[in-house]
């Protein structure tokens, strides 16, 4: 059986990867239809949906919250006011919201910090970009998703373009970011099972440090009589132990084999983007980004990317996959 070369027309052996005549990739041919299934699946997910713009929306909140605070505490050190009076946070932070998401839709981004980080943006009905005063206008109706008790922003499940009351009334949509991606066999742990192993590690480790801190008392209730010094030099021994033990539990087993306890029992495993196991100092600097996925709900992300990455992960070029 023969083929023909789409590139030179000539007709060679239907094994022949690689056409003998002008070197034509047939692999080519392969990928083209793996992206052309790839381009159906990504339109069928071209609108935004509820889960990622909620997230998105809680991400921004959370900023512009914290942002509100910091102002008020700054106003409060010059001039004094009633810092319960709450008319006064929700003045600045609605003031805030509608501004800064305003300008940020103006940008090259599209969108707020939080539609950023989950690959969002917001456009107008026609998909262009917002004007300034089109993108005033959306941040300032998104009021009625609040005041209709939360009916329009349900509306985005059912909509065929996804839109929520506010975008109707804007006459907005909100798009992800579309990209082609070579189809990965990998499979990437889900958030839930990230989330069992990192509850079971932290278990582990309170219960060790716990166990190490209450020798001492096991001692005096055992009546075992010690010298005020050997007291101390016990006491400082296992106080250092438990420091190791918080700060290089995570990074000397996930750069060990890639897996803490909890991550065996839950079949999942850390690697870099490559699928090789992490170094110590780059696994040990991850623990501590932590910080900002609390800070700024980033441990919500793996519900909104295929590869269930979190900040921590995008920062570090990491993932978790099921081993």
């Amino acid at each position: 059986m023969e083929k023909g070369c789409p590139k030179c027309g000539r007709m060679v052996d239907e094994n022949n990867q690689i056409c003998p005549y002008c070197n034509f990739n047939f692999k080519e041919i392969e990928n083209f239809f793996k992206r052309v299934k790839e381009t159906k699946y990504l339109e069928d997910e071209k609108y935004a949906g509820f889960i990622k713009r909620t997230i998105a929306g809680l991400i921004d909140i959370e900023l512009i919250l914290l942002l509100t605070e910091i102002i008020i505490f700054t106003i409060n050190n010059i001039i004094t006011i009633n810092y319960k009076n709450y008319i006064i946070h929700i003045s600045i932070f609605v003031f805030l919201y509608v501004i800064i998401n305003s300008i940020l839709e103006r940008t090259k981004w599209r969108g707020s910090l939080g539609k950023r980080i989950v690959r969002i943006e917001a456009l107008d009905e026609y998909e262009n970009p917002l004007t300034f005063s089109a993108s005033i206008k959306r941040n300032i109706v998104k009021i009625v998703n609040i005041l209709s008790l939360g009916i329009g922003l349900l509306m985005s499940i059912t909509d065929k373009n996804k839109r929520t009351l506010s975008d109707r009334l804007s006459k907005t949509c909100v798009l992800s970011k579309l990209e082609f991606e070579e189809i990965d066999t990998k499979v990437f742990a889900s958030p839930f099972k990230r989330f069992l192993a990192f509850i079971i590690d932290i278990c582990i480790i309170s219960g060790l440090v716990y166990f190490l801190t209450s020798i001492p008392l096991m001692l005096n209730k055992a009546n075992i009589e010690i010298s005020n010094n050997i007291e101390v030099l016990i006491k400082n021994a296992l106080w250092i132990i438990s420091v190791v033990i918080i700060f290089f539990y995570f990074p000397f087993a996930e750069s060990s084999t890639g897996k803490t306890t909890g991550k065996k029992l839950m079949r999942v495993k850390l690697t870099d983007d490559e699928m090789n196991i992490l170094t110590f100092p780059k696994a040990f600097i991850r623990q501590f980004l932590i910080i900002i996925d609390l800070m700024v709900l980033g441990f919500l992300l793996p519900f909104t990317n295929k590869k269930r990455k979190t900040i921590k992960d995008i920062i570090t070029k990491t993932v978790v996959i099921d081993s």
